[in-house]
């Protein structure tokens, strides 16, 4: 890039750096211990990653912090780039499960904004209700069932699998 050329948007460069690097927007995902979500909201310009997802992001791509945001800093990426002492990594599960407010953290210097940590199966349980918003009232009903309405429901599921395959 020269002086005159303008500097691509923050997602742009991060696709431009994984499809160079031949990597699928999951296995970028894994590698910066993110959601494949994420990243593609990150590569569409949806979202901004913060300073500690940037260094996440460029340490699985190999590169440095500026050539994904040349407007960040050396030392401010450096300074990001490690976690605080006593907090736990996005991949972390058991340390994010023993957090006493663990669906909601603030995220370093953006008041206000809140990172949802969860696991693969509440990632795909929001993803299946946003999809199929009917089966919320089931969803609502089996959650606050007593354990006697909640086994009948759960033998019938078992039931509806076992004629399925």
């Amino acid at each position: 890039m020269t002086p005159s050329t303008p500097v691509p948007p923050v997602g742009e460069r991060i696709a431009q750096l994984r499809k160079e690097r031949g990597l699928t927007q999951a296995k970028l995902a894994e590698r910066a211990r993110l959601s494949t979500s994420a990243i593609a909201m990150y590569e569409t310009n949806r979202r901004q990653p913060d300073e500690r997802t940037l260094a996440q992001i460029a340490e699985a791509l190999g590169v440095h912090v500026t050539q994904i945001a040349p407007h960040l800093t050396a030392p401010a990426a450096s300074r990001q780039a490690k976690p605080a002492p006593n907090e736990s990594q996005p991949g972390d599960r058991a340390a994010a499960a023993s957090e006493p407010n663990r669906a909601e953290r603030e995220v370093g210097d953006a008041p206000g904004v809140t990172q949802l940590v969860l696991t693969k199966d509440e990632a795909r349980l929001i993803l299946f209700v946003r999809m199929h918003p009917d089966a919320m009232p089931f969803l609502q009903s089996y959650v606050t069932a007593d354990p006697d309405k909640r086994r009948q429901l759960e033998r019938a599921w078992r039931l509806i699998q076992a004629f399925q395959g």
